[in-house]
């Protein structure tokens, strides 16, 4: 667990709390949702991205207290995203039935 964790999930609550209205009921169909999010500043370790791991996870983890079934997580990334061009920008497609 690193120092930022727990603001990190604080963070993915309140974008889960924004997506919810936007997520189907749960009618045995497959519908997706996505998120979008950014790298930690100036991430140029090779590392755990632990700010995108920790927020998605939770996001997901949420979902599935929710009762939702996560069939599929895709994402993309571009690089040179932000203010200042330092961070990568994650477009995350969550695939749920």
């Amino acid at each position: 667990m690193g120092l930022f964790t727990g603001n990190q999930k604080f963070t993915a609550q309140t974008v889960y709390n924004r997506m919810e209205p936007y997520l189907k009921p749960k009618d045995g169909k497959i519908h997706v949702v996505m998120i979008n999010s950014f790298s930690k500043w100036l991430n140029q370790n090779f590392e755990c991205e632990n700010k995108y791991t920790t927020q998605i996870d939770e996001i997901l983890s949420v979902m599935q207290d929710a009762g939702y079934e996560i069939l599929d997580v895709k994402f993309n990334s571009l690089m040179n995203q932000g203010l200042l061009g330092q961070m990568e920008g994650f477009h995350t497609l969550i695939t749920y039935r």
